[in-house]
């Protein structure tokens, strides 16, 4: 019997060493000294290395043990039924028209909703309409929910924008609170996004075959590239390490994650002029800029950011967010629309639909605070109607959506 219990509390001492050891060693990792720390925080680290050139690089390292990551994407006006060129097929699935917001609002929305919780902001997905809506260049999963399958002609499609795009192979980054990882994407089945554990994803390119680089002869510019890294020693990557540079190739970029030790696949998301980086503690880093002067100012706007935010800070106050899609709602009968918001709720909302202040219609009396829902109308819609998105706990907090 004492046998036992010795090897018993031998086993148990050793995985208590082995958490400790593990939880030790992430707190641990820093860059090279080339990098000066701008914010640290448990969970989260922002670097700025000043290049050779006189430009520079940024690094943020984030723990998906301890940090949440939102999409923030704009509200949908227009469906693109069947449009979609990347997800089960082409044509087989819709590609909407998102929302494009100034990347002020979308930081101070962000602020509002979880106040000293919030780490950084960056713009995420390509797209390629510079208009007051855009569809999106690749698929997207959020909160379990297949929102768009793209629509870009620069892709494994029937007849691509160039040739070389015939056959390559885009990337899905995919996380959770345990970790993310980048793997080869399938347009023609949706994997790994039509699988029920993934929840968030977003469909990308591998670094060398951005356009910039294949089409453009690897242009110097600003860019975002992804890595992730197994710094624990157990298996599965739980550290994103993402940087930005303001000045540098595609390939310079990827070296930089290299590096640090990121081995395997390297994807890049929307760069170029529409590059932004913000912290919580230096503000705006780097803002998207018009390409050439006197651009259209809504270049400023974009349709899909990333939020880094801690988890388990209590926000202010609960609210529920919806903003205006950017022209008319177009709802038909028999036919999907993704609603959006935003929220920070600790419970689910409901769904309803109303003419004026009259509801005509309960289309979910409970469903996840997770912003977003798949709804099919059952009837016509008419332009008096709205959405309204209420908390279950209190249902004078609530966000509004008009269908005119």
């Amino acid at each position: 019997m004492n046998a036992l219990k010795n090897i018993l509390h031998l086993f148990f001492v050793t995985i208590f060493l082995v958490i400790i050891s593990n939880l030790w060693i992430v707190q641990a990792f820093t860059p090279p000294s080339s990098y000066q720390p701008l914010e640290v925080i448990d969970g989260a680290a922002l670097y700025k290395q000043q290049r050779t050139d006189g430009n520079e690089a940024y690094l943020q390292v984030i723990d998906l043990h301890k940090m949440q990551i939102d999409q923030l994407v704009g509200e949908v006006d227009d469906m693109g039924l069947g449009q979609g060129k990347y997800y089960q097929g082409e044509g087989k699935y819709y590609s909407p028209f998102f929302k494009m917001k100034l990347f002020e609002e979308v930081t101070e929305e962000y602020k509002e909703l979880y106040s000293d919780a919030v780490f950084s902001v960056i713009n995420c997905s390509f797209f390629e309409q510079y208009k007051a809506s855009s569809q999106l260049s690749f698929p997207i999963k959020l909160n379990g929910e297949v929102i768009t399958a793209g629509h870009s002609p620069y892709g494994p499609v029937s007849q691509p924008a160039d040739r070389f795009y015939s056959n390559i192979r885009l990337k899905a980054l995919v996380w959770d609170d345990k970790g993310a990882y980048i793997t080869d994407y399938d347009p023609t089945n949706g994997a790994p996004l039509n699988q029920s554990s993934v929840k968030n994803a977003i469909v990308s390119y591998q670094y060398s075959d951005h356009p910039a680089k294949v089409l453009a002869q690897n242009q110097v510019n600003r860019y975002h590239v992804i890595g992730t890294l197994d710094f624990d020693g157990i298996k599965g990557d739980e550290l994103l390490l993402i940087m930005t540079v303001n000045k540098a190739t595609l390939d310079e970029a990827a070296d930089l994650l290299g590096q640090l030790g990121v081995k395997g696949d390297i994807i890049t998301i929307d760069g170029g002029s529409s590059t932004y980086l913000f912290n919580s503690r230096k503000g705006n880093i780097i803002v998207p800029q018009p390409a050439n002067q006197g651009d259209n100012p809504t270049f400023r706007k974009l349709p899909h950011y990333l939020g880094f935010r801690s988890r388990g800070k209590k926000p202010v106050s609960p609210l529920i967010k919806v903003s205006q899609p950017a022209s008319k709602v177009q709802v038909e009968k028999d036919k999907p629309y993704v609603i959006l918001w935003r929220d920070n709720l600790d419970s689910d909302v409901t769904i309803e639909l109303y003419d004026g202040n009259k509801r005509i219609q309960v289309i979910s009396p409970r469903t996840a605070s997770d912003g977003v829902y798949e709804w099919t109308p059952n009837s016509p819609v008419k332009d008096s109607y709205s959405l309204r998105i209420s908390s279950i706990k209190n249902r004078k907090i609530f966000g509004r959506l008009l269908l005119s």
